[in-house]
């Protein structure tokens, strides 16, 4: 209770800074998904069995392991931290996600420790194991975010951040596998971490957990060695497009609002949320043009390596001729992910891309 009640005051603050008159408040409703996380005693009890439950399988898998042998791997925001205020303080203002807010969100140090995370991790150390926190956070917060976890209690031997030799790691798989074989780089000065056996990954994102994999080929891991914590604030599957006959949805009296606009800069540090970008495209393939197979990719740079690629696959020309891009500006609206080192959006139908200028 204590938690939901300081999570319920930090809204009712931003509500205050956000009155048109001194001494003011105004009623602010948030949206379901942050609301959900914020009040309800569901999403606290799904999180707590999670890790209660990863306690009783951990226990199973560490028996045997010699000390000092083996690792569990936990991302860090929504995982074992929350940042629902920050959420919650920016819906309330009528914004969304900006580097910006994120960054002075985090020098607050603010983030709360999610219910069963500190008991989970304490075991793993009581077992023997090491605690490793790999987060898509970056350089210029490594203080505050250890601070942060060191603040709230969170038990941990490393915290890896998207930094250094690590700066392109969004889907975290060279931090892992440098983990494994013992070669973790971008450790404060004098400390080491010797080859480790991963036996259990936690994370509120698929790529937290594995990469190139689709839900039905490690379906029968989720329990065993892989711990998934809800998160419907942010991050994969948010706002996907999902086609049903137009007979059985009732059309809006009104436009909707415009979602939050990003540029595709900002968007390559979103790696597995669903964002709407705006950029000029200055170039496109189109392999059917060639009698080839795959996806139509929109160019937003010259430099195609280092930039965002807004791909669909043009399935019978549903989303015309994707000459029509070339030279304009578009605002697309997809899921960020990656392929082969690059970084895509991948935009699923046509209503979901558009000529803005």
């Amino acid at each position: 209770m204590k938690k939901k009640n300081t999570l319920c005051l930090a809204v009712l603050i931003a509500a205050a800074l956000l009155s048109p008159l001194p001494g003011t408040a105004r009623t602010v409703t948030l949206p379901n998904d942050i609301s959900w996380v914020l009040t309800s005693d569901t999403y606290l009890g799904v999180v707590q069995q999670a890790y209660l439950n990863a306690i009783n399988r951990l226990r199973v898998l560490a028996e045997g392991k010699k000390p000092g042998t083996w690792c569990v791997v936990v991302d860090a925001d929504e995982t074992i931290i929350s940042n629902v205020v920050f959420q919650a303080e920016q819906a309330a203002r009528g914004e969304g996600y900006t580097q910006e807010a994120w960054n002075a969100w985090c020098r607050r140090m603010e983030a709360t420790a999610l219910p069963g995370a500190i008991e989970f991790l304490g075991e793993v150390r009581e077992l023997g194991g090491k605690v490793i926190v790999i987060t898509n956070r970056q350089a210029p917060l490594r203080e505050v975010t250890v601070q942060n976890l060191e603040k709230v209690g969170i038990p941990f031997d490393a915290c890896l951040l998207r930094e250094g030799p690590y700066r392109d790691d969004r889907d975290k798989t060279q931090r892992r596998a440098d983990i494994e074989k013992g070669t973790v780089r971008n450790l404060p000065l004098g400390q080491r971490l010797p080859p480790l056996e991963i036996l259990m990954l936690a994370g509120d994102q698929p790529h937290d957990l594995y990469k190139d994999k689709s839900f039905d080929e490690v379906k029968d891991r989720y329990g065993k060695d892989l711990i998934i914590i809800p998160n419907p604030m942010y991050g994969d599957g948010m706002g996907s497009t999902y086609q049903v006959p137009a007979r059985r949805i009732q059309r809006p009296a009104a436009a909707q609002p415009r979602r939050d606009v990003i540029t595709w800069q900002e968007a390559m540090d979103r790696v597995g949320e669903t964002v709407t970008v705006e950029a000029e495209i200055i170039g496109f393939y189109d392999p059917a043009t060639r009698g080839g197979a795959g996806p139509v990719r929109l160019n937003t740079d010259r430099d195609w390596d280092n930039s965002l690629a807004i791909i669909f696959f043009n399935k019978d020309g549903q989303f015309g001729d994707p000459a029509r891009f070339d030279g304009k500006t578009v605002r697309a609206r997809g899921r960020v992910q990656t392929f082969r080192d690059s970084v895509q959006l991948r935009v699923f139908g046509p209503d979901a891309i558009e000529i803005v200028d």
